[in-house]
């Protein structure tokens, strides 16, 4: 019995030290992004060992020497950092003194550019410094570079027409709704999974339903199993942004065979009325443009439906980030679309929103949501409060939350490491690193 209880103590203690290893390189990458982020170039190579070695398509540069010779045309009057990147997935060695690190690589505007991999090994003052870097595998192939690509629309039972785009053909499916606003952003995970996304009734390239009875959130389900059903996809992961978040859980519940996985990004809350939410500030939008917008409201001057679609998102990119920087980020091409006119908007959302507030899931209804649940949330978020996520992932049996300190609604276009990087380790089928139970 002594040998035994001595035998799981050591196994204990081991499985401790392993965590607590793979965490400080973590933490290390972590500082050593935000470093880079923050242009504290001494910081920065602080984390560069003496003999480390950083490869390149443009070739390989050995010794810290080297490294900072050439690294430094990155800080030196380069006022913002060109591209950020974060650890997705840590590894380490059984020893507990070389740590893998791997995760996304995103340019200044948040675009996706591919993966960076890093080699670290523990010193003898117990820091952790890169001795090897270099570039992971490419960015996802997109329709541009081949990948199988195709649009259309889908029939529902009543006529409408939901236009859809799908792009890629991994072994995992994604289905994510508001195709007009997220296709561009998740596409990039064509490089691991099929990715359909598609326009929700009375938005997008989608048709308009003649019964107003029909604009409701409860339709909206309906019209996330027909997009399933015409593709015949058995499972698949459904990601729901803002109201949709409340959507694929609805879906869910309804139609438990056909999910393996749920992500939840900005969730508006199960029961709105206990939401938290965030008392309003100014959000950082120009005044010159908040007047120019309240003088085409009030109808001072003559504009176009699109034009006044155009000059209400160039204010409200602001409310959708938290770092009013990241504002510019924003993509406004929607405005085209005439579902998205502030006259067809707003009609669509005074009719569907009531439903939105009166609809939610029961406890029963809860707990028979048994996959797992990844939750998103940003917390500055101003349209849907981060209470609200919270509560998400304390009420479903397997959840955990990934928060984005600071993001507001469009958490993406605030930190796109988190974001993007905790999504695709999910799809592997394991929980993103710093994921939270929440209790």
């Amino acid at each position: 019995m002594i040998r035994t209880a001595a035998t799981l103590l050591a196994l204990t203690l081991t499985f401790s030290l392993f965590a607590d290893a793979t965490e400080d390189v973590r933490q290390a990458e972590i500082g050593f992004a935000k470093a880079f982020a923050d242009r504290d170039k001494a910081k920065f190579f602080s984390y560069v060992a003496e003999d480390a070695v950083f490869t390149s398509a443009l070739g390989t540069l050995r010794g810290k020497t080297q490294v900072m010779s050439r690294w430094s045309r990155f800080f030196d009057g380069v006022v913002v950092a060109p591209f950020s990147w974060g650890p997705e997935r840590v590894e380490v060695t059984a020893g507990g003194t070389i740590g893998f690190s791997m995760g996304p690589l995103y340019d200044g505007q948040g675009q996706h550019g591919g993966y960076y991999s890093s080699i670290w090994q523990k010193q003898g003052d117990g820091t952790w410094k890169v001795i090897l870097d270099g570039p992971g595998s490419p960015p996802a192939s997109l329709p541009e570079n081949g990948v199988p690509f195709e649009e259309g629309r889908i029939a529902t039972a009543d006529g409408v027409q939901l236009y859809y785009r799908k792009v890629g053909g991994g072994p995992i499916t994604l289905i994510v709704p508001l195709d007009f606003m997220v296709h561009d952003a998740f596409r990039q995970f064509a490089d691991v999974a099929t990715v359909i996304s598609y326009d929700l009734r009375n938005r997008g390239k989608s048709s308009r339903a003649q019964d107003v009875k029909t604009w409701t959130i409860a339709r909206d389900v309906e019209d996330l199993e027909t997009v399933r059903a015409h593709f015949k996809v058995e499972k698949f992961i459904p990601i729901g942004f803002s109201y949709l978040g409340k959507v694929v859980a609805m879906y869910t519940a309804a139609h438990p065979e056909h999910v393996s996985r749920v992500v939840q990004l900005g969730p508006a809350a199960n029961r709105l009325q206990d939401e938290i939410r965030q008392a309003e500030e100014d959000f950082g939008a120009p005044a010159a443009d908040v007047k120019k917008w309240d003088e085409m409201r009030a109808g001072g001057a003559t504009a176009t439906q699109r034009e006044l679609c155009e000059q209400m998102w160039v204010v409200m990119a602001y409310r959708m980030v938290g770092d009013p920087r990241h504002a510019s980020r924003f993509d406004r091409s929607f405005c085209a679309l005439e579902n998205e006119w502030p006259g067809n908007f707003q009609t669509t959302m005074a009719t569907l929103w009531p439903t939105i507030e009166q609809a939610k899931l029961s406890a029963d209804e809860l707990k028979a949501i048994t996959v797992p649940v990844l939750v998103i949330h940003g917390t500055k978020d101003r349209n849907a409060s981060y209470s609200g996520g919270r509560k998400w992932a304390a009420a479903l049996p397997d959840a955990r939350l990934v928060t984005v300190d600071g993001g507001a609604h469009a958490s993406w276009l605030d930190d796109p490491v988190v974001v993007f990087g905790a999504i695709r380790h999910f799809l592997r089928g394991d929980w993103p690193l710093g994921a939270e139970r929440v209790k």
